[in-house]
């Protein structure tokens, strides 16, 4: 069942559970074009999560799965607005973990770099440690999706990636992409004070300096995930099992 978090603009972010109703609460966050059932339903999380005692609760982004999908309204501060919207909601007894996915990395450590005593320990995968939009040119990616210009190599992924689930409207998530390359990506900025864990695939050649991060957590730590790139990832047994059994350890699931 989906239920809904209303952000302080009026947005309604859905919410979908998976793994142990009872378990230690983990907060998922997925990546740009994606949402919860794809990166996280359908890739055999919620049995990873189970069997590590830990509940997830999954939230579409605004513009993604089934949040609503404003016109405008997709600066950063407006999504780190929505996890505490979640967060207010959930009304848990302690703070959770979280794990995120490439965008959803990078908001949880925004969010939580901002917000340090929000969650108790994070999981980021696919995090690379520059911002991939920052070549991103939001109305030449408009005209390439109409068909009326040739895309840059930036704006070529999005237009692909923004098609690619046909539950998705491809306008509204390159305006996504353009509003958010608006605030840049800093991670030396405000970095997550709480146990990390960064895991990229070996194979990924959009996040292939996530090592870089490391020097900027207190107290992190990076995994890699064999034989995957950046968008098959969130597919892998190691990553499940791995993240699952970091956020156990710190949560004392």
């Amino acid at each position: 069942m989906t239920v809904f978090a209303m952000a302080p603009d009026g947005v309604r972010i859905a919410l979908h559970e998976l793994g142990d109703p009872s378990g230690q609460p983990v907060l998922m966050i997925h990546g740009f074009s994606s949402n919860t059932r794809r990166n996280w339903i359908d890739t055999g999380w919620s049995d990873a999560l189970a069997s590590a005692g830990l509940r997830g609760i999954g939230m579409d982004l605004r513009g993604h799965g089934e949040s609503a999908r404003p016109s405008t309204g997709y600066e950063v501060a407006r999504f780190i607005d929505d996890v505490d919207a979640v967060l207010e909601q959930l009304a848990l007894d302690e703070p959770p973990g979280a794990i995120g996915y490439s965008m959803g990395a990078r908001l949880l450590w925004r969010h939580a770099g901002t917000r340090p005593f929000a969650f108790r320990a994070l999981v980021l995968g696919g995090l690379p440690a520059d911002d991939p939009f920052q070549r991103f040119d939001l109305e030449l990616a408009r005209r390439a999706l109409a068909g009326e210009a040739e895309p840059g190599p930036m704006e070529t992924f999005v237009v692909e990636l923004a098609g690619i689930f046909p539950e998705h409207d491809p306008a509204t998530l390159v305006t996504l992409a353009g509003e958010v390359s608006g605030t840049l990506f800093d991670p030396e900025k405000a970095p997550p004070e709480v146990p990390t864990l960064l895991m990229t695939g070996d194979e990924d050649d959009r996040a292939d300096d996530t090592r870089a991060l490391l020097p900027l957590l207190p107290r992190g730590a990076f995994e890699p995930i064999p034989g995957r790139n950046h968008m098959n990832a969130p597919t892998s047994g190691a990553f499940r099992r791995t993240a699952s059994a970091f956020l156990a350890q710190q949560l004392g699931g």
